[in-house]
């Protein structure tokens, strides 16, 4: 599971290290593909297995379907950590994502994100509102029981 935030710059090859404890989930291999906020989302090969599984069930013939699968597969890579622990970003990633430089890394459970450091700042004042948390979960049932 990914918790936590981290901070990690970006080099200009589009090498991004990933957080130590993130990494032994990460050894089988990863998937990156954009997230839905100009962010990036990465998925162990499990998780994002499971993913793909569930897109391929959806009909050819709705246009919402399409765009999601396209969403899904025409804008993910995959991505292995090298030797000090980075995955390598492609460009049209970094351009779509806005990464260029110090970038926060934000656990999200099965998968985690990857935010240029600024744009994680101005979401970060939605994320940390306890007002707006307060309506949130109340949305949700996240009973434990």
């Amino acid at each position: 599971m990914f918790l936590s935030q981290f901070t990690h710059s970006i080099d200009a090859k589009g090498r991004l290290t990933i957080p130590v404890r993130f990494r032994a989930e990460l050894s089988s291999g990863a998937y990156v593909t954009q997230g839905f906020e100009r962010n990036l989302m990465v998925y162990t090969t499990k998780s994002f297995h499971r993913l793909a599984q569930r897109a391929t069930k959806l009909s050819n013939t709705d246009p919402e379907a399409r765009a999601v699968r396209r969403v899904i597969f025409g804008r993910a890579i995959d991505v292995s950590l090298d030797g000090a622990g980075r995955i390598l970003i492609p460009p049209f990633l970094r351009q779509y994502a806005m990464l260029d430089g110090e970038t926060t890394i934000v656990g999200a459970g099965e998968y985690f994100e990857i935010w240029n450091a600024e744009a994680w700042e101005q979401e970060l004042v939605a994320v940390a509102d306890p007002e707006t948390n307060a309506q949130r979960f109340t949305a949700f049932d996240l009973s434990a029981g």
